[in-house]
């Protein structure tokens, strides 16, 4: 198992902020997956939070998803289509606007949402105790992360002068 990489030592290794984010997602991806699989939960790990979405949300569309999670449009429909392919969704035209399609979960799909629901709890819990054990509420300071630089970006911070040509 690989714990570190050289940017993790490398005396610039604060500048690689993004580098070990990455690294985290990952991780917590492929363990995500282990986790799902052994419960018996279809749904890819990436699309918990579509599936998350149209078991919550009545009359949602793959804009409202992508809107919702700050998704570019064409992700959230490939994982749609996946999530269709796998018959874990179904799309259907909407009551009183023919353009847009309307998400539903499948029976099998409701079945795997109440799957993924109790172990998004389990998932919860265990995050909660990794922030006690690093002492940081590591989603709270990415938000606050994310904010912060949407508000001053690192060229700002820098005072690096835009190219203008």
């Amino acid at each position: 198992m690989q714990n570190s990489n050289i940017m993790d030592t490398h005396p610039l290794s604060g500048a690689f902020l993004s580098n070990k984010l990455l690294r985290l997602v990952e991780t917590i991806a492929d363990q995500g997956e282990v986790l799902l699989d052994a419960a018996g939960i279809r749904i890819p790990p990436r699309a918990v939070s579509t599936v998350l979405m149209i078991g919550e949300v009545d009359n949602v569309t793959a804009a409202d998803i992508a809107s919702a999670l700050d998704q570019p449009h064409q992700l959230a429909t490939q994982r749609i289509d996946l999530l269709i392919e796998l018959g874990l969704i179904t799309r259907t035209p909407h009551a009183t606007d023919n353009r847009r399609k309307v998400l539903k979960l499948t029976a099998e799909g409701q079945a795997q949402y109440a799957l993924m629901m109790d172990m998004l709890d389990h998932i919860r819990a265990a995050m909660d105790a990794l922030y006690e054990e690093l002492d940081c509420d590591l989603a709270d300071m990415a938000a606050k992360a994310v904010v912060a630089l949407q508000n001053r970006p690192l060229i700002d911070r820098i005072g690096v002068t835009r190219n203008r040509t």
